[in-house]
């Protein structure tokens, strides 16, 4: 009896733990990443637009190494979506390299 008790209480300490460290494993690429392509999303931030999941996706994308930095067209083309000017998109999309 005592036996089953222990193994019921080890089993909640388990489950309540991983429900703790899973946002917070989870979280660390997003930020990893926003730091990475931060010339983007503030570039984008500083032209009056709201910064959210969206904008961060968008500036996920590596601006493309030629002669200088190009910008993806992807990273365009998803802040183009989101209603962000064009020029701004192309603009903060060349600055999303790390």
């Amino acid at each position: 009896m005592r036996a089953m008790k222990v193994g019921r209480m080890l089993a909640t300490v388990g489950v309540v733990g991983a429900a703790v460290l899973a946002p917070v494993a989870a979280a660390a690429p997003a930020a990893a990443s926003a730091s990475l392509y931060s010339g983007c999303i503030d570039y984008v931030e500083s032209h009056g637009y709201v910064v959210g999941p969206k904008v961060y996706a968008a500036c996920s994308y590596k601006a493309l190494k030629v002669i200088g930095w190009a910008p993806h067209p992807s990273c365009v083309t998803s802040l183009v979506a989101i209603r962000v000017r064009p020029e701004v998109a192309r603009e903060a999309c060349t600055r999303a390299h790390g």
